[in-house]
């Protein structure tokens, strides 16, 4: 079960008490308890006459006389028929736990019906969504790649299906799409180092040639594009030309935000750079 679901479960449960409690709980019982109550009432009136008498207060006529009125109020009160109120209650169908169990019943199966109508369920399996994204995304490119065949005249559009193919590792057909995407390459040296990039990983991941090339136009357009010379210092690493490498990445350092993780990493092949370049230097070999 996940955890949407174990929560959703938790609030409808706590939902479902909030209100049904209430119903179950027994109510007031009327009918006997007010005759119980005139009584009490006619019995203090009683007693507070005697003490009237006993004070002097009232003569033995008037207190006779007083007495014999109290005395047939009460009985009037206490002989009439009880409450009807209570003989429907038992009759009447939607009692309050029927009406507790009713709520239990609809509460959550209406909510359940509420989330699937308008809802998302699709979203509960993260697997499942996340094949329904992937094949939403490959008919986007398919999409553009269809467009491109029927109207190849558009650099940036084969830039943009280049870098799509890269991403899903369809890297014969990304290196395709880049070769058509002609001027849109020229000026745009985040498209170039991504070109580099693809032809240096089908090449074991060598800077040289083409790649090279590539990088070497970016940093024209850009001379601070933290990937140019990232790869630029890779590309004069790899052919031992150590003293390159650690100008190309001390450029880097300056354009990056210290103590990120990417400063870090180009401090380390900094350092082994430089230690390379002193180990070179101590056999006579040219660094």
């Amino acid at each position: 079960m996940s955890l949407f679901i174990a929560l959703a479960t938790l609030m409808s449960l706590a939902t479902i008490a909030w209100i049904v409690l209430p119903l179950l709980r027994p109510g007031p019982t009327d009918g006997v308890s007010s005759q119980r109550l005139n009584a009490a009432i006619y019995r203090d009136q009683l007693e507070a006459l005697d003490r009237d008498l006993a004070n002097g207060t009232i003569s033995p006529a008037d207190h006779e006389a007083t007495r014999d009125e109290l005395q047939l109020r009460l009985l009037d009160d206490t002989t009439e028929d009880p409450p009807a109120a209570a003989a429907p209650a038992t009759s009447v169908f939607w009692s309050t736990r029927r009406m507790a169990g009713l709520i239990a019943l609809l509460l959550p199966t209406v909510a359940a019906g509420m989330y699937y109508g308008l809802g998302d369920p699709a979203a509960l399996n993260p697997a499942a969504a996340r094949n329904a994204n992937e094949q939403q995304v490959i008919q986007m490119v398919e999409s553009l790649a269809a467009k491109l065949k029927a109207n190849p005249d558009n650099p940036k559009g084969w830039a943009m299906l280049a870098r799509s193919y890269k991403v899903m590792g369809r890297l014969d057909e990304a290196e395709q799409a880049y070769a058509k995407a002609g001027v849109a390459l020229d000026s745009n040296p985040d498209l170039l180092v991504d070109y580099a990039e693809l032809l240096a990983l089908r090449a074991q991941n060598r800077m040289e040639g083409r790649p090279v090339e590539l990088i070497r136009k970016a940093l024209a357009v850009d001379p601070e594009h933290p990937s140019a010379l990232m790869m630029s210092g890779v590309a004069a690493y790899q052919q031992s030309d150590f003293d390159g490498a650690v100008r190309e990445w001390e450029k880097l350092l300056t354009v990056l935000e210290p103590g990120s993780e990417d400063a870090k990493m180009t401090q380390e092949n900094l350092d082994e750079a430089r230690v390379r370049s002193q180990e070179a230097r101590k056999s006579g070999a040219k660094p």
